[in-house]
């Protein structure tokens, strides 16, 4: 709180009030008591009139001229070439004031006391004969100073306090409504709701004004942008639909194709036909995870809006086309899912994506003549687990933690096959991580891979999953 801005300029404001009413009772107070003693030194020769003066002259010794009782004030004659007293009660002459008389009638001084009191003399001029010329009046007030300070310096806080005040409501509190309106729309630039102009209808064309000018316009720049964008993204991700439902018909024929002419030819004529059916099922899959790449990238939720999805007809449907590939390399496929269905809270059709990515991996790297086991068992604590076992080569274990990151193939897989690029494995991770599920890689002795994907099943009754 007191770091920000309002609690600062609202220090400022009453700091420079209190400094001014300082200053301010410093000079108001020399002008009062300077203007208060001029004035009155005015009234006193003006009491020093002909006939007081002759009254002097007439008796020097007796004389001495009586003005405010209460101030003790009185006045006495003195001879101005030898600055004797004409009356023996006369105080001494200040001969100070005496030399700062030059050419003005009147010199007069205020002289502190010891006891904290005040006391004064003031000394004059006059055209009557010596001993009468020169006259000195002295005073004795205790009170008349501190009332004049506190008066004055009263009177000139409460100003100082009326004047912050009023700078307060007329410029620091809208200043600081203004900058708080400016903090907050600097915190939802750019948001798709929420941000309120800051220009509009304010006009006072000051500098903050510039600055909520300058907002508006990023914000709008950037609303664009987000809009261009977006149009952009939903473009990309209907081509890429349109290219992988036009591909998935004629790939389709051409794996149905490729596996009867295997079936038709010398066995020693099958291993090309073979690569190519390899081929096939990998553009196929390419095509497919293309799709679901570019949805995930733009944010998409695959839990959101959709029904549920019946796991164990995925995976019957993933071995299914599978095992035309696997049945050309010799490897058995070997599925097991519960008789129970197994429902979750998922797209069906990336789910299958992402699953069919784990199987079609297992038997595209794995040895030929070799085994692949697809178990799917409910949990004894509830939800699923998913088991996909190989007996090939596996993982080297220092690769293990990195398998699903985007775009990482270990080295044997990049020798294996130096097509892909491991987008595969890192949809599957992207996908279990915003469905809550786990996905686990570990290697089996004395060769092969375990990938285990386990997760929550649906708790409301079954929909029909939403296409992609």
């Amino acid at each position: 709180m007191r770091r920000s801005l309002a609690w600062r300029v609202v220090l400022t404001t009453l700091g420079s009030g209190l400094i001014g009413a300082m200053v301010a009772l410093a000079i108001v107070e020399r002008v009062v008591i300077g203007g208060f003693f001029t004035q009155l030194g005015a009234m006193v020769i003006s009491r020093f009139d002909p006939d007081t003066a002759r009254a002097c002259e007439a008796a020097p010794a007796s004389w001495s001229l009586a003005l405010w009782p209460s101030w003790q004030m009185r006045g006495y004659a003195y001879d101005a070439r030898t600055g004797q007293p004409a009356n023996p009660a006369a105080p001494a002459l200040r001969a100070d004031l005496v030399a700062r008389l030059g050419p003005e009638p009147m010199a007069s001084e205020l002289d502190a006391a010891r006891s904290g009191a005040r006391s004064g003399a003031m000394v004059f001029r006059t055209a009557a004969r010596p001993p009468c010329d020169l006259i000195q009046v002295t005073w004795r007030n205790p009170t008349f100073e501190r009332r004049i300070r506190t008066v004055v310096g009263g009177s000139t806080m409460v100003s100082a306090l009326l004047g912050s005040a009023l700078g307060l409501l007329v410029l620091v509190i809208p200043l600081i409504r203004r900058i708080r309106r400016l903090r907050a729309a600097a915190t939802r630039v750019g948001e798709a709701t929420g941000y309120a102009p800051v220009a509009a209808g304010a006009g006072t064309g000051d500098e903050l004004d510039a600055l909520g000018q300058v907002l508006d316009r990023a914000h709008a720049r950037i609303r664009g942008d987000a809009r261009l964008l977006e149009d952009q993204r939903a473009a990309l991700e209907r081509h890429l639909a349109s290219v992988a439902h036009d591909l998935r018909t004629p790939l389709t024929s051409l794996q149905i194709a490729l596996e009867y002419a295997a079936d038709q030819v010398e066995p020693s004529a099958r291993e090309p036909i073979t690569a190519a059916l390899r081929d096939a099922v990998y553009l196929a899959g390419l095509t497919d995870n293309l799709r679901l790449a570019s949805r995930l990238r733009s944010g998409w939720d695959p839990t959101d809006d959709v029904g549920d999805a019946e796991l164990g007809e995925i995976v019957d449907r993933i071995a299914g086309r599978a095992r035309i590939l696997a049945r050309r390399r010799g490897i058995a496929l070997d599925t097991s899912v519960p008789d129970e269905p197994v429902r979750v809270r998922c797209n069906s059709v990336a789910v299958e994506r992402a699953l069919a990515n784990l199987v079609d991996n297992a038997v595209a790297y794995g040895d030929p003549h070799g085994h692949v086991a697809v178990v799917l068992a409910h949990r004894p604590a509830g939800g699923f687990e998913l088991e996909i076992r190989d007996d090939g080569p596996g993982v080297p274990p220092d690769s293990l933690a990195r398998l699903g990151q985007t775009e990482f193939r270990s080295d044997h897989a990049r020798q294996r096959d130096p097509r892909g690029s491991g987008l595969g494995l890192a949809i599957t991770a992207e996908l279990c991580r915003r469905t809550g599920w786990t996905l686990a890689f570990s290697a089996l002795e004395p060769r092969g891979l375990l990938v285990c994907v386990t997760g929550d099943c649906a708790a409301h009754p079954p929909h029909h999953g939403a296409g992609l």
